[in-house]
Order: C-alpha cells, then sequence, then structure tokens
C-alpha cells in the first residue's frame, strides 16, 4: 500500500507541469488551422477507431474457432475504413444563417448552441468577428 501511494504522488507530481488553464486571450482563439477542417479530421479519426475496435470485435465473433485472428484483422480494417467514412461525412460545416451575408476568410460556426462567426486574422489566428 505504501508503494502504491508512492507511485500515485510520483504520478501526481510529473503531471503537474502538463495541467494547462486557459487564459481569456487564449480562450478567444480557434488556432491557426481552419477549425472546420480541423473538426472533420477529428471526427474522421473518432470514426476509424470505433469502426476498427467494432469490427475486429464482429470479425472475431463471426470467424470460425481457428480463424478467430484473421476475422477480428479483417473485421477491423473493413471498420475502419467504414467508420472513417461515416465519420467524414457525420461532420458538416455549419451553414450561414439567412440573415447574415457570408464573407470570404470566414465560417459560421455553432459552439455549445451558440451561433457567430470566425474569421482568419492579419496574423492567421482565427478569431471571432463579433457578428451573431
Amino acid at each position: 500500500m505504501k508503494n502504491f501511494a508512492m507511485a500515485l504522488a510520483a504520478a501526481a507530481l510529473a503531471a503537474s507541469p502538463m495541467v494547462v488553464v486557459p487564459t481569456a486571450a487564449s480562450a478567444q482563439d480557434y488556432g491557426r488551422s481552419d477549425p472546420c477542417t480541423a473538426a472533420k479530421h477529428k471526427s474522421a479519426k473518432t470514426g476509424t477507431i470505433a469502426g476498427g475496435v467494432i469490427g475486429a470485435l464482429a470479425g472475431s465473433a463471426v470467424a470460425g474457432k481457428g480463424d478467430r485472428g484473421k476475422g477480428a484483422v479483417i473485421g477491423g480494417a473493413l471498420g475502419a475504413v467504414a467508420g472513417h467514412q461515416i465519420g467524414v461525412h457525420k461532420y458538416d460545416c455549419a451553414a450561414y444563417p439567412r440573415r447574415v451575408h457570408a464573407r470570404a476568410g470566414c465560417h459560421w460556426v455553432v459552439e455549445d448552441g451558440r451561433s457567430f462567426e470566425i474569421c482568419r486574422s492579419k496574423d492567421g489566428i482565427w478569431r471571432r468577428s463579433g457578428r451573431a
């Protein structure tokens, strides 16, 4: 028990420098990459992983007794491809509402039930434009 407590304390100490608290300025930024593309990539990655795991489990269950490993590999590969395609097509960038005219270099974002426009500034970082 004493070794477990020491290991837990060491892990907490090692992880403490990794904690990042967003400041007011950084909470407003959306980074340099296109947030729409980034969300689509994240959705595709999640779909690939989930599809691979589910496909491997299904492939292993369907395969014969001696071929469970091969069934898991084939099912995992097919599931990963299918999950990737589903993930890519699941995420759609938000369309501008009828009352708002679209501007070049900007996207309409729906986040936590609130919708607003973000635009790429001169320094290349995506920020809120102020239009909601």
